[in-house]
């Protein structure tokens, strides 16, 4: 069995487990050198990850010698494994304690050297103070990665914060980095800014029960395009994504109470479900937006976009509300306002609000017919009692300002004040 052809022991470890191939490799030294042309090795150590049986500390024991002894085989044939590319390095412990850092360390290392493409490390243990510290220049040579997924981590930051200098792409430490999952990792403060910095391709990001040292998400990208965040413990998420298209929060235990969307140019879709969110700004130059947001205590709500964006809004305690509408194409209608149905929609998602500043560009787009009114049973913001409004192309004529007006109540009847006596010119 020990001088079977290559491509049939190849073929055998291909159909094992990682640990039994490391443990077959003592067959011969033909069948130690297959180990480092595998193109996948997945570490996974299974069991509970608890320390207080016998069993657990025997087991993990185990897992660890071999470690050790794929690590020696490494070793030994180094020329031969550095030249050998690896697709996936995957090392899941249950038992991880403060002792296995250094282990973790080689492991990460040496996947590297054989310019490793998808890295997943879960290193859970008994406890957070244990967690293994990793930051990226821990990912200095590893140019060749296009996803990294960390669970039971804590990433460190080696920077005071200061605004990310915009070098070359060439100089980036993760250039080929595409797609980022982090489950259950402690973040130091702006760790997770800096990291997603150096990645100037990165294009999905996910975030589930993490952690943030002063409790703020801080994200600066114009690549990113999907961005996940569930259950992370953070009040506040402050995010400049240029290219984000798809954008997805779900939060229930941890009051996450700000969240701000700022040039976001392409965004798409928006999904939020979080119970303790009290204000969200959504700026940039959003065209064509469909957000859906369950948000029971959300009572600000800023928008900056364009009226093609459509919001479905379960915040019944929603109260205020700052709207700018950028909709240049208005002005290019002639007799015939065809927004109008559109306009409605979408102040009527805002139907509860008791004060709103809003913003367009022409007096006329709020005059809304008089055949179009008869259509409707019940006002569009029922509730409205203050209305800041301003207008780049006010009515300067009488009769203008009072069909302004005049649409003004019939479409919140509770106005009791109006003030739109300042313009833009």
């Amino acid at each position: 069995m020990a001088h079977l052809p290559d491509l049939v022991i190849n073929q055998i470890f291909r159909l094992v487990t990682t640990k039994t191939a490391v443990r077959m490799s003592f067959v011969s030294k033909q069948w130690e050198g297959m180990l480092s042309s595998l193109p996948m090795l997945d570490f996974d150590e299974g069991g509970d990850h608890r320390f207080d049986r016998n069993d657990n500390f025997i087991q993990h024991s185990k897992f660890i010698n071999i470690l050790q002894k794929y690590l020696e085989l490494c070793e030994k044939d180094r020329e031969a494994t550095k030249t050998t590319p690896l697709d996936k390095f995957r090392l899941r412990m249950t038992r991880y304690s403060s002792r296995d850092a250094s282990m973790v360390y080689k492991l990460l290392s040496s996947s590297i050297e054989r310019s490793v493409k998808v890295l997943d490390i879960s290193l859970r243990g008994c406890t957070v103070k244990n967690y293994y510290y990793l930051c990226r220049t821990n990912l200095i040579n590893a140019k060749t990665l296009t996803t990294l997924n960390l669970e039971y981590v804590r990433m460190k930051n080696i920077d005071s914060w200061v605004e990310p200098i915009d070098y070359s792409i060439s100089l980036r430490l993760l250039p080929s980095l595409k797609t980022m999952s982090f489950k259950t990792v402690q973040f130091d403060h702006n760790a997770l800014f800096f990291l997603v910095w150096e990645c100037p391709f990165i294009e999905h990001l996910s975030l589930a029960s993490c952690s943030f040292e002063l409790s703020e998400i801080r994200l600066l990208s114009p690549t990113l395009k999907s961005l996940e965040i569930k259950h992370c413990k953070a009040s506040r998420a402050e995010l400049y994504v240029e290219d984000l298209e798809s954008l997805s929060i779900v939060s229930s235990d941890f009051p996450l109470e700000t969240v701000i969307l700022e040039r976001c140019l392409k965004l798409k879709h928006v999904n939020i479900c979080a119970q303790f969110l009290e204000c969200f700004f959504l700026h940039g130059q959003c065209h064509d937006v469909n957000a859906v947001i369950e948000a029971p205590a959300l009572f600000f709500f800023s928008f900056r976009g364009h009226l093609e964006s459509k919001f479905s809004l379960k915040a019944p305690n929603l109260c205020k509300s700052h709207i700018i509408l950028l909709n240049e194409e208005f002005s290019s209608f002639t007799g015939q306002w065809k927004h109008f149905p559109k306009l409605k929609d979408f102040l009527q998602e805002f139907g509860s609000c008791k004060e709103m500043v809003l913003y367009v560009d022409d007096f006329e787009v709020l005059i809304f017919p008089e055949d179009f009114r008869k259509t409707l049973a019940s006002p569009i913001l029922a509730d409205l009692e203050f209305l800041e409004l301003t207008i780049e192309n006010p009515p300067t004529y009488e009769r203008d300002k009072q069909n302004l007006k005049d649409s003004l109540h019939w479409m919140a009847p509770a106005l009791k004040l109006i003030e739109s006596d300042v313009y833009l010119n």
